[in-house]
């Protein structure tokens, strides 16, 4: 049997949905659509719900960083956007409601992370790349396909924008689309 087949397995299993529903809604609030598209492809919930009654599509909404991509591929997944959490508002409302907030502030510059040289690509501190240098000493060469995902995730962390209006706008629009009966996004 295969890992996916596993994860699959376990992902519908009682005894560990939970931790995987748990998975799914902290990569849709970080706003991580390739984590929520591999966590659905495992066959985890979409419209699985947390503290208030929240799903992943609010969890992103309400979330640091929304992404239209990771709104896409929750409704792909089967994510039921009419869905209310307890205090009644859905994943709309909550999108309407921070373009709203975030309109009425002024406009801020776009700040870079410091991580990020002139031309966008990951320069680290020197006490992170010590520690780059140490796993690399650890791992030796079977440690490369762990240290080329920690590389690449550590460059997504540096290029991560927190609460953009424009992602917003897109996430209203899609919401919107959807709203009015259209499937497509």
């Amino acid at each position: 049997m295969s890992g996916v087949d596993d994860l699959r397995d376990m992902a519908r299993d009682p005894a560990h949905r939970r931790t995987f529903e748990k998975l799914l809604y902290l990569a849709a609030q970080r706003g991580d659509s390739d984590l929520v598209a591999e966590r659905l492809s495992w066959g985890v919930d979409p419209n699985c719900t947390f503290a208030r009654g929240r799903t992943p599509l609010i969890g992103n909404v309400r979330g640091s960083c929304p992404s239209a991509a990771t709104v896409r591929v929750l409704l792909e997944g089967g994510a039921d956007p009419t869905v209310m959490d307890e205090t009644g508002l859905t994943a709309l409302d909550y999108a309407r409601r921070r373009l709203a907030t975030l309109s009425m502030r002024p406009a801020r510059p776009r700040t870079k992370s410091s991580s990020l040289d002139e031309n966008n690509q990951l320069q680290l501190g020197p006490r992170e790349q010590a520690e780059l240098d140490e796993m690399r000493r650890e791992l030796g060469e079977e440690g490369k396909e762990f240290l080329r995902t920690w590389w690449h995730e550590r460059l997504r962390a540096a290029k991560r924008v927190f609460n953009d209006p424009v992602q917003i706008e897109k996430i209203v629009g899609i919401l919107e689309h959807r709203k009015s009966g259209d499937a497509a996004i």
